[in-house]
């Protein structure tokens, strides 16, 4: 079948009151576009699953403003096409191959860059908009190590863990998409615009919502659920007990997803809503990449010999044994050059200049007020 006739029938369907993405695609079952459910009669419509009486008459009544739809699908293609706005929909081949079995997966999607195949092995990341240095530094690990495995990252391009996946994502150079609760026109938070042009050149930025639309509060649950949706798993880096992330979470949970969460400190706000779904087994507690690749290894078969690839020693860097023994006191968090002194029995002078040699070679980050931590 032709791909611009099933995208303008799609988009007419999409128009008829009552009709949502389930309802669509059991039409499709029964009318594809060479035999449209615009010719049949009221009695074959309501054989269909999920169409009652009131909604086949939707559809009869539809036929009347058939050609005013036809006017503004013609313009939303000159929109497109003015924009650089591409469309796909859930009878291409391009179209993500994990989303399309979810149970209400979006029968449009518009994007702006290039989908790649790869995205059947991606996984998802998502956690709070203003994260402590640990859940940033926790988040820089784990996507760097995705990204040495080459696992593509998928994220919403909101302030905090999600942006920073992409970031880090992108520094990698590996394929990440963000998924938008607006039009994939309509950049949001603005302040992401850098991230928004560097995605869009080197992944994609992808929206189930027509063109201008704007963020609107109720977009943003239907937004996670594509997230969780193209991904084989999701990662949760620091939340509250209430919050998109936990929605996403939940989803994946509906998708028969993996769930994977970093712990946290008990006593922060900003893990509790990890450290609960730890606690109910709603997911996987995880440390590193290797954690997330060997309860993935049975859908990633074979992908980039991933078995052979994952993380099981720690990358090995040559350090004095000065610097060995101040290391292996730093964690995740941020530990005072008072308490690494006492930690390591180095007088705070040596421990400074060890410090600095290892910051060097890229193994930890000083922070303001003489704090260090591991990266």
């Amino acid at each position: 079948m032709n791909n611009i006739n099933n995208l303008k029938y799609l988009f007419l369907l999409s128009k008829i009151n009552n009709l949502g993405n389930v309802r669509i695609r059991n039409i499709l079952n029964k009318f594809p576009y060479d035999k449209s459910i615009f010719e049949a009669s009221i009695n074959e419509i309501k054989f269909i699953e999920g169409i009652n009486d009131n909604v086949a008459k939707d559809i009869l009544n539809f036929n009347k403003n058939k050609n005013k739809y036809s006017e503004e699908y013609k313009r939303m293609l000159d929109l497109c096409d003015k924009k650089k706005i591409k469309i796909i929909t859930i009878l291409d081949e391009q179209y993500p191959v994990n989303l399309k079995n979810i149970y209400d997966a979006p029968v449009i999607l518009y994007y702006k860059g290039k989908l790649f195949k790869e995205d059947a092995y991606s996984l998802s990341i998502v956690g709070t908009r203003y994260p402590s240095e640990y859940g940033k530094n926790a988040c820089q690990k784990f996507v760097n190590e995705l990204s040495e495995l080459s696992i593509p990252v998928i994220s919403g391009m909101a302030r905090g863990i999600d942006a920073l996946s992409h970031k880090v994502c992108l520094d990698n150079g590996n394929i990440t998409y963000a998924v938008l609760g607006s039009g994939v026109d309509v950049i949001y938070p603005p302040d992401n615009k850098n991230i928004y042009d560097m995605i869009s050149e080197n992944g994609a930025v992808i929206s189930e919502f027509e063109i201008g639309a704007k963020p609107d509060k109720v977009n943003f649950p239907r937004r996670n659920r594509i997230i969780s949706g193209i991904s084989l798993g999701t990662l949760i880096i620091e939340t509250g007990l209430r919050g998109g992330s936990r929605i996403t979470a939940e989803f994946a949970l509906d998708q028969n997803k993996e769930i994977f969460a970093v712990p946290g400190y008990i006593y922060s706000k900003k893990s509790e809503g990890c450290n609960n779904m730890i606690k109910k087994g709603m997911a996987k507690l995880v440390e590193n990449a290797d954690d997330i690749i060997s309860e993935l290894c049975y859908k990633l078969d074979g992908y980039a010999d991933i078995g052979k690839k994952a993380y099981k020693e720690e990358k090995q860097t040559e350090m004095s044994l000065f610097e060995r023994g101040i290391y292996d006191v730093l964690e995740y968090m941020p530990k005072h050059i008072d308490e690494i002194s006492f930690l390591s029995a180095f007088n705070i002078s040596d421990c400074l200049v060890s410090l600095l040699s290892l910051e060097f070679k890229g193994l930890i980050r000083q922070m303001p007020g003489k704090y260090f931590i591991k990266i």
